[in-house]
């Protein structure tokens, strides 16, 4: 028996930057009502704070959540939180560590502009029995020395935390496209690229960050190819379908960049 999971990935952008209308207060409805309209099982927040917990906490009361350790330079923090169904999964076993050579504590290496975290839940389904470990990180948006040791980093602290052949996910915001040395780590460790896998194609308009600028990014970005940066890589589960998710209420957007949502099967 099989059991269904349908994940999302989403930098939400955070709740205290100055982002003219698309400011926090003015897309919180719009954000909250993208993620309901889907109605992810699970999902990997990036760049979640504070305040995105207290709208969170009121109109997302269905989800269970582990906030897991802060990233970032100074307060307010940001978290790599993963929310999930407690009426679909229950919660295992929980952990986070730095993005670093000293993993276990808040600190940064390799030239990084931010601290950086991975934080991790093991879930369980209630109907079948079938667990699986989901990871929820955002690499470096400036030094791909950073991008490439986190994601290796990642890759090995995987191994110690998470049972040989148990299935994984890795959701996240690596601030590089597909075929980069970070996302090479991963396909390497035996991850899939969950949107290619099921069918889709990196064409010009597939971006995922847009900059609150919808549909329109693509006519206006610099450099070749599309800004996919959004990732659901799946280890030991069947990827049954992946999209981007473009909603958005021109000028307003719920972040600047696209959740991903992905169907995914795990066996029981």
């Amino acid at each position: 028996m099989q059991c269904s999971i349908r994940l999302m990935t989403f930098n939400i952008r955070g709740a205290i930057h100055n982002d003219g209308k698309n400011v926090w207060p003015n897309r919180a409805r719009l954000n909250v009502d993208t993620i309901k309209r889907y109605d992810p099982d699970v999902i990997g927040f990036q760049e979640f704070q504070q305040p995105n917990l207290a709208v969170y906490r009121q109109e997302l009361s269905e989800y269970q959540y582990s906030v897991g350790i802060h990233s970032g330079n100074a307060e307010p923090y940001e978290y790599q939180a993963i929310f999930w169904k407690p009426s679909r999964f229950e919660l295992i076993d929980s952990g986070g560590f730095w993005l670093s050579t000293t993993p276990d504590r808040y600190s940064r290496s390799w030239n990084t502009d931010c601290i950086r975290c991975a934080n991790w839940v093991q879930l369980r389904c209630m109907v079948t029995g079938a667990e699986f470990l989901h990871l929820n990180t955002h690499l470096d948006h400036r030094s791909e020395e950073a991008r490439v040791q986190g994601s290796a980093l990642i890759v090995r602290k995987l191994e110690e935390i998470s049972p040989q052949g148990q299935p994984v996910v890795v959701t996240g915001d690596f601030n590089c496209t597909p075929g980069t040395p970070a996302y090479c780590t991963f396909v390497e460790a035996g991850f899939t690229d969950t949107y290619l896998a099921t069918g889709n194609e990196d064409t010009e308009n597939a971006d995922t960050f847009h900059g609150f600028r919808g549909d329109e990014f693509w006519k206006i970005r610099i450099g070749p190819g599309p800004l996919r940066i959004d990732y659901v890589m799946a280890r030991n589960l069947e990827a049954e379908s992946c999209v981007i998710v473009r909603d958005g209420q021109p000028p307003l957007y719920p972040s600047d960049h696209y959740p991903v949502l992905a169907e995914l099967t795990v066996a029981g």
